[in-house]
């Protein structure tokens, strides 16, 4: 150790002498044009020269010296910070933005709100899953045709497309949870991808049948407001019975289906309890509350 209190290294390899702390100060570039536009100011370099000092800096031409145990300084936008600190924050002049809107909640997201809100108060629980999944559980387990996917490139898990519908993940939900207490009612609101992306609402409840599910999503869109027609199915769904399927229509357009499940499905699922359930697309049902 010598008199200011560093300690002498040897490199034994390359024989060379370190001195260690290293303590020399650090250098930054700082534009001047970049701190008047981040702080709405406008000053001077001898200002700027300044105040940083003030903060323990030296500045010399765009140049700052930075002391060595200012390890919190790692950007310029650091720098500015300190800036902000000399000048004072009591002395910034507030200004509202000279923007031509006002911010406010997405009408989609109140209209999604209200669907959870009422969902809720029927004590179905709120689930929210990932957008991505497997073939296996979109495809093979629901015994639908793989089509029109959108894949993840160089995937580190099986969990590689964006889904297509939500209702494969309500039978996940129940599926992983055969042994817990019964009926189970589960939800969710979230986006799906045809590829179009939009949002979708799935319901189901394990165990039920085709009545009760009709009988929540009449209630349903009873409080939306919405008229809404329950149809025979041209085409079913494969993981749907056939003759306990029903299609969901809004002004002529086709928006959803609901039915009890397929055993076929409950098995590839290892349910046990029949599962009523329904999906539908909230896109058309915004163009209408909007």
């Amino acid at each position: 150790m010598n008199r200011k209190g560093e300690f002498l290294t040897e490199n034994y390899e390359n024989k060379n002498k370190k001195i260690t702390p290293d303590l020399t100060p650090e250098k930054k570039k700082l534009n001047i044009e970049n701190t008047n536009s981040l702080l709405g100011l406008n000053l001077n370099e001898k200002q700027i020269k300044e105040l940083l000092e003030k903060m323990g800096h030296n500045y010399n031409k765009g140049i700052v010296e930075t002391p060595a145990w200012r390890t919190d300084i790692l950007h310029e936008v650091d720098l500015i910070e300190d800036i902000a600190i000399a000048y004072g924050y009591e002395n910034f002049i507030p200004e509202i933005p000279k923007i031509a809107t006002t911010g406010e909640i997405d009408k989609k997201e109140i209209i999604k709100g209200k669907i959870g809100e009422i969902l809720s108060g029927l004590n179905i629980l709120e689930v929210s899953n990932y957008h991505l999944t497997t073939k296996r559980e979109q495809f093979r387990n629901m015994m639908i045709p793989e089509e029109k996917i959108i894949e993840v490139e160089n995937s580190k898990t099986d969990y590689n497309i964006l889904r297509k519908d939500l209702t494969h993940y309500m039978m996940k939900i129940l599926s992983e949870n055969v042994d817990s207490e019964y009926p189970q009612k589960i939800f969710e609101v979230g986006k799906v991808f045809t590829p179009e992306e939009t949002d979708n609402l799935a319901l189901a409840i394990a165990p039920a049948n085709f009545t009760e599910v009709r009988q929540i999503l009449e209630y349903l869109f009873r409080m939306l407001n919405v008229n809404v027609k329950i149809t025979e199915p041209e085409k079913v769904p494969n993981y749907f019975i056939d003759g306990r399927t029903a299609e969901i229509k809004l002004e002529n357009k086709s928006i959803g289906f609901l039915g009890e499940i397929h055993p076929k499905i409950l098995r590839n699922w290892k349910i046990k309890m029949p599962v009523a359930l329904f999906e539908i697309n909230l896109e058309e049902i915004f163009k209408k509350l909007e």
